[in-house]
């Protein structure tokens, strides 16, 4: 591995003229700068300039673009199943909702993205319903529920299987008693989700922007981050959970949301412009006297 402070001045340098040409998020973002002096010694630099490298921050305009890009190709879905199927349907016949976390708040980044779809995409208020009005709408209506991320994948496994809307009904089977035709559209998709979608709601199609591999988790020796180097891997994972633990950050196995290794130990490096998932490790959100966080993790899941 790397055994020189060129790659922290570099990776300062580069984050810092990226802002400059705004292809990088500015400090109120991503603290670039400050997360790096968490570290003090020579070696931790090196692997937390890796990390930092490997981590990807998706802005405003990204996240509209891949929005517009997940909800375009449901289409494919809704050619099969409406033969009369037009591209001017996504505003006159369509209807948009989003799978609710756990616990609803009004910060659910599914409640940010039907905005998005007004804004953004300019779906007629009247076609953007809550998760609960699914009941009223006609039969035979095609339903693009639309979020950012699909990680461990229990979320949407609930809401299709296990929650009932009423009268003792899933929404799987409101889907399909009506005949309707519903596509899951997240920006990205885990591979764990992706797995969990694939075996639990096969009728629920996904369209989805990017569907993420083994590769994208830190605590795997086949993620990118660590360039096929072992010692690059083992002294990364040492650096990530012994930082943790000085910290006090928990560490379940991921069974605790704000896990050392991310929810469901899926310990990815990604973050959204309003926010970021619980399946990245906590230390890049972590905020103590003597810790400075890369990001704020914002919004409720």
């Amino acid at each position: 591995m790397p055994s020189n402070t060129r790659q922290y001045e570099e990776t300062l340098q580069r984050s810092r003229f990226f802002q400059t040409i705004q292809a990088w998020p500015l400090d109120e973002e991503l603290n670039y700068e400050g997360w790096l002096s968490n570290f003090s010694k020579e070696e931790e630099q090196v692997i937390a300039c890796s990390i930092l490298d490997f981590f990807v921050h998706y802005p405003a305009r990204m996240v509209n673009k891949m929005l517009a890009n997940s909800v375009a190709n449901s289409g494919y879905f809704f050619l099969d199943y409406f033969p009369d199927w037009e591209h001017s349907n996504f505003k006159d016949r369509c209807f948009y909702s989003f799978i609710p976390g756990e616990s609803q708040h009004p910060t659910d980044s599914g409640n940010l993205f039907t905005r998005k779809l007004r804004d953004e995409l300019l779906i007629p208020e009247d076609k953007i319903i809550s998760y609960q009005d699914i009941r009223s709408i006609p039969p035979k209506s095609p339903i693009i529920f639309v979020d950012d991320f699909v990680g461990s994948g229990s979320q949407v496994y609930k809401a299709w299987n296990v929650n009932q809307l009423s009268n003792g009904k899933t929404l799987k089977e409101y889907v399909h008693s009506a005949g309707h035709c519903a596509v899951y559209s997240p920006l990205i998709v885990n591979y764990k989700g992706n797995s969990v979608m694939k075996t639990h709601c096969p009728t629920l199609n996904l369209s989805a922007t990017h569907v993420l591999g083994p590769e994208y988790n830190l605590f795997d020796k086949t993620c990118f981050c660590w360039k096929n180097d072992s010692e690059l891997f083992s002294k990364g994972i040492s650096l990530i959970l012994s930082k943790s633990k000085l910290l006090g950050i928990p560490s379940t196995e991921g069974d605790d949301t704000r896990d050392e290794k991310g929810f469901d130990r899926q310990g990815l490096a990604i973050s959204f412009e309003h926010g970021a998932p619980d399946a990245i490790p906590s230390f890049f959100y972590w905020k103590t006297d003597n810790w400075t966080p890369l990001l704020r993790k914002h919004y409720e899941r």
